[in-house]
This record gives C-alpha cells, sequence and structure tokens, in this order.
C-alpha cells in the first residue's frame, strides 16, 4: 500500500485547499522523515506551489524521485520561443530542486496541447525526456473529455487524474481500463476532494451546501461500516488495483501517521454517480 503513496506538496508552507491548512517548514522536515523511513519515495510538486520546490530542494537529501510539472504557458509566447520556455522551467525547477532529472515532468495545462501550438508544446516536452531530464512525461487533466482528445494526438506515459469517493468517473467511464491498455500509468489525485470529504454536512461551506445530499449518503455509509472518513477515502482508492500512485497531501503530522495505520478491507462502495463539473472540479467552487 505504501508503495503507491506519492506525498503531494501543495500547502508546504501555503494554505491550500478547502480548510486552507499549511504545513510550516520545521514539520515539513519531519513529515519527510516519517515518509522516508515508511518507504514512500516520491513527492510532487510543481513550480506554481509557491516555495514547495524551494524546500525540497533543501530537505530531500536525494531520498525521494520528484514529479513536477510544466506551468501555464504565457498567452502572448511565440511558437519559436516555447521549446526555449519549457527548458527554461524545467532547468529552473531541476536547479531549485537540487536534482539532475525528474521521476516525471507532467503538463500542467493540459488543455494547452490542443491549440494552435499544441504540436510544439508535446515536442518539446518530448525534448526533456530525450535530454535525460526526465524519466517520464505526462499530463495532469480535470476534464476526461480533453484527455480524449488529447490522447488521440499525443503519446504519454503517466496520467495524474481526479479520483475519489463522488468522482468515479475513472472507473465508470471506463477510463482505468483503457489507459491500462495503453499502457500509461496511472496517478489518482484529488481522493479528498481537496479536502471536502473528510468535513461533515454541516461543516460545508456555503457554496457546496446545495450538494449537502451526496455528504447525507456517504456519513450514513461511513456510519454503517464503522468507518472514519480518511480511512474510506483511501481504502476506495487502494481498492482499484489498476491504480500505480496515489498523490495524497496531509494537513499535518497526525494526520500522515493516520494514513499509515491504514490496513487493506475490501468492501462494497456505493456508486456516486456525480457528472456535475460544479461539485467535482474545485476550481468552480469559487463560481
Amino acid at each position: 500500500m505504501k508503495s503507491k503513496i506519492i506525498l503531494g506538496s501543495a500547502n508546504f508552507d501555503q494554505k491550500y485547499g478547502i480548510k486552507k491548512n499549511l504545513i510550516k517548514k520545521n514539520q515539513i522536515e519531519k513529515l519527510l522523515s516519517i515518509a522516508f523511513k515508511n518507504k514512500i519515495k516520491r513527492i510532487d510538486t510543481s513550480p506554481d506551489y509557491n516555495k514547495s520546490e524551494k524546500i525540497i530542494g533543501l530537505l530531500n537529501n536525494n531520498r525521494f524521485k520528484i514529479i513536477s510539472k510544466i506551468p501555464k504557458k504565457p498567452k502572448k509566447i511565440s511558437k519559436e520561443n516555447i521549446s526555449k520556455w519549457v527548458m527554461e522551467n524545467v532547468m529552473n525547477s531541476l536547479s531549485i530542486l537540487k536534482i539532475k532529472k525528474l521521476e516525471c515532468l507532467l503538463l500542467q495545462d493540459a488543455n494547452s496541447l490542443l491549440g494552435k501550438n499544441g504540436k510544439e508544446i508535446y515536442r518539446s516536452i518530448k525534448n526533456i525526456k530525450s535530454r535525460n531530464l526526465t524519466t517520464k512525461i505526462g499530463i495532469s487533466i480535470y476534464d476526461f473529455k480533453t484527455l480524449d482528445k488529447i490522447l488521440k494526438n499525443f503519446k504519454f506515459d503517466l496520467i495524474q487524474i481526479p479520483f475519489n469517493i463522488f468522482d468515479q468517473r475513472l472507473i465508470t467511464e471506463g477510463w482505468l481500463k483503457n489507459l491500462k491498455k495503453k499502457k500509461i500509468e496511472v496517478h489518482a489525485r484529488s481522493i479528498f476532494l481537496q479536502g471536502t470529504l473528510l468535513l461533515k454536512k454541516n461543516e460545508l461551506p456555503k457554496n457546496l451546501k446545495k450538494f449537502g445530499k451526496h455528504w447525507s449518503i456517504w456519513e450514513n455509509w461511513i456510519k454503517k461500516n464503522k468507518l472514519n472518513p480518511l480511512q474510506a477515502c483511501l481504502l476506495f482508492v487502494l481498492n482499484q488495483r489498476e491504480i500505480d500512485g496515489i498523490v495524497l497531501g496531509c494537513d499535518n503530522i497526525n494526520q500522515f501517521n493516520q494514513v499509515l495505520k491504514v490496513k487493506k478491507n475490501n468492501f462494497i462502495m456505493p456508486k456516486f454517480n456525480i457528472t456535475n463539473s460544479q461539485l467535482l472540479d474545485p476550481r468552480k467552487w469559487s463560481n
């Protein structure tokens, strides 16, 4: 189980998620030590996560493999400068992280591949791999329609994808089987739906209260099966054997220790056939 966990770093010394929690630098050092002792070998980060790459660079000491990202491309960048822009971003991340090679380079804005310079962006990312600056290349996606279009035109080693008890599209729409047939590595992220699945119905922010009926079903199921929300969320993803990695952020050391204590348990999870992007896509919560 632990070998699948990839430590998420979006809240390293910056507020993130529904609770706006952050892990301070002195706690991050302890967190990394606990992760390493428990044979967790990968960290997911991004230049967009404020000081995350810098903190990892200072504390890693070559213990972890790093997955990082190419941020959203500037609006006015010309086709001729895309390759240079990609290379500069990667070299800057490698320098800050104090490593020579990434485990995987993800394109954070997958939609850019469908724009007029998409082929140039893809060539530039492939060039990073051919120059041995990353082992794998991939994309981080929110929208499965976008993924369908991308895979018809481009080939990637790894897809990072939202998957949780409410967002079961990866299974219900047949995407997991499809990706494995294509021999693409699948990493699940947002397994707590940015922390909302760890909240009680009455703790939901105003803009999510209209979806309270789903939390009622969720809370009743947890109570019936004598689990806590964290256990259930993690076990749900772990029970999908074909998922290769789980990007998992935590609010504090205590929560991370709870994750490490979760033991495999087979159960039948109710099918939440939720497709409403207003709930499933955190980018739309403020609308």
